[in-house]
């Protein structure tokens, strides 16, 4: 692994506070898919993020890639996105509640923290005798750049 990589920048500083209080630490390849994953601007595979890793000199293998992407996940600096028609993907997201619009074009995401479905909640329960314990609200659709802007059907949203 190689240890050129700069230091966290700011904005990413929430990474290293949420590893830190579930427990663990900072190391160079946590550091190298950090660095990898904000190269992107919307949301990315893996195979992205290992392309990534690759051209920034510091690949990773499956396994190492797929632990980190999950503890990035569990612990809150990464937020996985169920792909519409493709596999999961993947933004940082410093988070916990949030709900996303993702461009089905470009794959940019917007996230938002509103979702008022607390009285539909409530209803539910009563009709299906279920408990809802949490909830995700993810909604696909096509940005404004998108739809002046049309993208191949092989764009970075469908990879």
């Amino acid at each position: 692994m190689a240890s050129s990589l700069s230091p966290l920048p700011s904005e990413l500083q929430y990474a290293v506070e949420k590893l830190s209080v579930a427990g663990y630490k900072l190391t160079t390849p946590r550091l190298a898919v950090l660095h990898a994953a904000r190269t992107f601007t919307g949301a990315f595979s893996a195979a992205q993020l290992e392309e990534q890793l690759q051209h920034q000199g510091t690949p990773l293998g499956d396994a190492s890639l797929f632990r980190t992407l999950k503890l990035y996940t569990d612990v809150g600096i990464m937020q996985r996105i169920h792909g519409f028609s493709e596999c999961h993907r993947y933004i940082l997201s410093p988070h916990t509640h949030a709900h996303r619009i993702v461009c089905t074009g470009c794959g940019c995401v917007a996230e938002f923290a509103e979702c008022d479905l607390g009285q539909l909640i409530h209803t539910l329960e009563r009709h299906t005798g279920f408990h809802v314990e949490d909830h995700l609200l993810e909604l696909f659709g096509t940005c404004p750049n998108c739809r002046t802007t049309p993208h191949p059907a092989t764009s970075s949203a469908s990879a």
